[in-house]
């Protein structure tokens, strides 16, 4: 830590900290299931001697799928139709080209086996099974598997039935570091996996952070984020309720309301409080309102704005929002009109609701079954004496000569 004092810097020794994810990822590597059994009995509160005791497999699931009723059943069927829909659209075959003597291709090869991480504790979030599950399926992995924290024990029939349609083999009720640890270095009933997807909270995200290299992760996600550009001709009542909506996440949550009008975004300020009082998660929303800004901007600059920030959800309220959405480069998801509510995109429309953050929509997008395959490189060459000269030519100015005498002498 540099601090300035009287013309000289002064360097300070920092005391070391124990970092809590670092000391569990370490003891899970050392000691393996023991150290897993131990950390599931201190943070998750579930006394096991074996980890099967919290393994739940297909035939419980069937089950609780059964015993749903039509309703819920025709429900779960719908939102996983369309969202399979959805990301089929992304599916790319194997593809080669033959060029005189040179085939060069690319093979799109499946990542074998998958975890998915659903938040949990306090409460379910079933729809994250359908964003997480889902576009991995259309590769077919070999194994998909999915860990979560639960509750005294008790999984709903509800999360059962959804993770039976989505095709997961196991469900392992356990959370955080320890487990997220487990599944990528592997235990003595737990096997290793190649890649984990799904949102947590700073814990999780750190803990992907660290392990990131021994196994693939989707994006380290942090909280919400919402940008409203909107016209004076739109009720507060949708703003505000939309504002409440992305706020009620978590109270490090964010959001934005732009408008070339200065009345009526007063307005919409004055009227947040006087509803807020009114909402069942009141006191997040009213400690994510310190993250969140109104904005008194014209529409031309908002572009900048936008691009800036990066937002995760921007919702374009106005009438021109497709002439816009050519200048947007920077975003997760758009919403192109004030019928489009941000929870349909949550939660039954199609694309993931797992999008980028913290500005990372700049180089990274949505998840989607890109996420979930590997592209292979593929090349031939037969006797090509141009692909000789070339290659040995650039491998000399390299001073790469072993590179050039094994092109030359084929």
């Amino acid at each position: 830590m540099l601090n300035f004092v009287n013309n000289y810097f002064i360097l300070k020794k920092n005391k070391k900290k124990k970092d809590f994810v670092l000391n569990i990822i370490n003891d899970i590597k050392i000691y393996g299931e023991y150290a897993l059994l131990y950390y599931i009995k201190k943070i998750d509160g579930i006394i096991i001697k074996n980890i099967n005791n919290i393994k739940i497999y297909k035939k419980y699931m069937k089950k609780a799928f059964i015993k749903l009723n039509f309703n819920k059943k025709k429900i779960i069927k719908e939102i996983f139709i369309r969202i399979k829909k959805y990301h089929f659209h992304f599916y790319k075959n194997s593809w080669q080209i033959i060029n005189k003597n040179i085939i060069y291709g690319q093979k799109i090869s499946k990542i074998e086996k998958i975890c998915i991480y659903i938040p949990g504790g306090n409460t379910i979030y079933p729809s994250s099974i359908f964003m997480n599950a889902v576009p991995s399926l259309i590769h077919k992995p070999k194994k998909l598997i999915m860990i979560t924290p639960i509750k005294n024990g008790i999984i709903s029939n509800l999360i059962l039935s959804i993770s039976y349609i989505c095709n997961i083999n196991y469900i392992l009720l356990s959370g955080g570091v320890h487990t997220i640890t487990s599944v990528t270095f592997g235990t003595k009933n737990i096997k290793k996996t190649n890649k984990i997807t799904g949102p947590g909270n700073k814990f999780v995200t750190k803990s992907k952070k660290y392990l990131f290299g021994n196994i693939g992760i989707d994006m380290l996600a942090g909280p919400s984020e919402l940008f409203i550009l909107c016209e004076d001709n739109l009720h507060p009542k949708i703003i505000i309720n939309d504002f409440f909506s992305q706020l009620e996440h978590d109270i490090n949550s964010i959001s934005f309301l732009l408008s070339n009008n200065k009345k009526y975004l007063i307005n919409i300020y004055n009227n947040i409080y006087k509803k807020i009082k009114y909402q069942k998660n009141k006191k997040i929303i009213f400690k994510s309102l310190n993250n969140s800004y109104i904005i008194f901007n014209n529409f031309y600059n908002s572009l900048k704005i936008i691009n800036f920030i990066s937002p995760e959800h921007l919702m374009l309220c106005v009438k021109f929002s497709f002439k816009l959405l050519k200048k947007i480069n920077n975003c997760g998801t758009i919403f192109l009109n004030y019928k489009t509510s941000i929870s349909y995109g949550d939660y039954i429309i199609g694309p993931s609701h797992v999008i980028p953050t913290n500005k990372n929509s700049k180089f990274c997008s949505s998840l989607n079954i890109d996420d979930f395959c590997k592209k292979i490189n593929i090349i031939k060459t037969n006797n090509n004496l141009y692909s000789k000269i070339l290659s040995s030519y650039f491998s000399k100015k390299e001073k790469f000569y072993s590179h050039s005498f094994s092109s030359i002498l084929r």
